[in-house]
């Protein structure tokens, strides 16, 4: 088919996705409190929740048969049909393979540096959670998650990878959060309904919210449909998001878009040194069935250690009092207050979009028990990871580079050494 390419300029493309609302037991909105994002549509590819979160996704070959029957769209017309898009239902299997080139002394450290989280034990029940999905990503290889969705209310997505086995189940009011190598648990109740009111009013008319999000994205993106392919069985359009000139480490995010239904099925990133992808993620199986009920119940398994956390106090995200008990509801349960508080490291950026580099004095933000000499151990400790250029030391990833100076000044972005040492100048 012809490929009709749409020059307007974009950073990172964020396509708003078919009806996923809060589509996350992480995500959705406590009971009292305000609505994060309630109405928005964003892209429910599950893995990316394991990242959760993210998410991981491995490359099939056999997917990327064509599929040249399908008509001829723009960019925007692909656009405006994931927005205008009514899946909201669908189960099946999710593979990642994640290749962040993080040099193999670096992959070694992850566990020990995320380690020992500190705060309650209700907090560092779901720290460990997230830590063991981060190293896993981050050690990358292939990952399989099987998921399902039946609306905003109701998602499940399990992954029974070795070491990093796991369960997040959202179904209405409730959420689980299942940890089987710790064997425990966290269960959020009083969680608010994504039932979808009057604020989707902006996506009433797709093809005026595709066009306003092509004009939004700047000027140093291309935007195309580069064809069509399938995707576990499925006929798809790729839309091909592109930066403009050089710098990024990234050369495209590629996007396979369910013709019929406008669901997006993949999600490719690829690196700017043309080797393997940094991440591929995308459904091997998938059936737009609406799942089994039973599908999102969840009851842990004997000897699981359960912290129950109400959310009428904050968020689901954790900033509200905690109510830690055993599984079997033990009594002398003791109420644990949330911490939300956030360091501030006064990061300055220089650049926009694709080429944005982040800036910030290492040393200076050391205001912790160790002080400077803390900070200056740590960066130590960082700079042995690295190798000597010029202008500092560099560490290198296919993804993110981090080019520390003498001085312990940190920049760091999607883009290559060369641009970090010219900033630094």
């Amino acid at each position: 088919m012809a490929n009709d390419e749409n020059e307007n300029g974009i950073g990172p493309v964020r396509i708003p996705a078919p009806g996923a609302g809060q589509d996350l037991p992480g995500a959705a909105t406590a009971a009292g409190s305000a609505p994060r994002g309630r109405g928005r549509r964003r892209v429910l590819l599950p893995a990316a929740i394991a990242v959760v979160a993210v998410a991981g996704v491995a490359a099939v070959p056999a997917l990327a048969a064509s599929s040249s029957d399908l008509p001829s769209v723009t960019a925007q017309q692909l656009l405006a049909k994931v927005l205008a898009s009514k899946a909201q239902t669908f189960s099946g299997t999710v593979q990642a393979k994640v290749d962040l080139g993080i040099p193999s002394e670096i992959a070694a450290a992850i566990p020990s540096a995320v380690s020992g989280a500190g705060g309650s034990s209700a907090q560092a029940s779901q720290a460990q959670l997230a830590e063991q999905q981060l190293v896993a990503l981050a050690s990358g290889g292939t990952h399989t998650f099987q998921v399902a969705a039946d609306g905003q209310d109701r998602q499940r997505v399990s992954s029974t990878d070795s070491g990093s086995a796991f369960t997040l189940v959202h179904n209405g009011s409730s959420a689980w959060a299942y940890d089987a190598q710790g064997k425990t648990a966290t269960h959020v109740t009083g969680l608010r309904s994504g039932t979808a009111t009057g604020q989707d009013k902006g996506l009433t008319d797709p093809q005026q919210a595709a066009t306003q999000a092509l004009a939004a994205l700047g000027s140093s993106t291309t935007v195309s449909v580069a064809g069509t392919s399938k995707v576990a069985g499925h006929s798809v359009y790729e839309l091909s998001v592109k930066p403009k000139g050089s710098g990024s480490t990234i050369s495209e995010v590629r996007i396979a878009v369910d013709a019929d239904n406008g669901l997006p099925l993949q999600v490719r990133v690829n690196p700017s040194d043309g080797s393997d992808s940094i991440l591929n993620i995308g459904f091997s199986t998938v059936s737009f069935t609406a799942p089994a009920a039973s599908t999102f119940d969840f009851t842990p398994p004997s000897g699981t250690k359960v912290v129950q956390q109400s959310s009428s106090g904050g968020t689901a995200a954790g900033h509200g009092a905690l109510t830690e008990k055993g599984a079997a509801g033990a009594k002398g349960s003791k109420v644990i207050p949330g911490n939300g508080s956030a360091d501030d490291h006064n990061v300055n950026t220089i650049g926009t979009g694709w080429s944005t580099i982040y800036r910030f004095d290492a040393t200076a933000a050391g205001s912790g028990s160790g002080g400077k000499s803390g900070a200056a151990d740590e960066l130590g400790a960082i700079k042995s990871f690295g190798k000597q250029v010029p202008g500092g030391t560099l560490i290198s990833t296919k993804l993110v580079n981090v080019l520390v100076t003498p001085k312990g000044t940190v920049y760091a972005g999607a883009v290559t050494p060369a641009l970090l040492e010219q900033a630094a100048k």
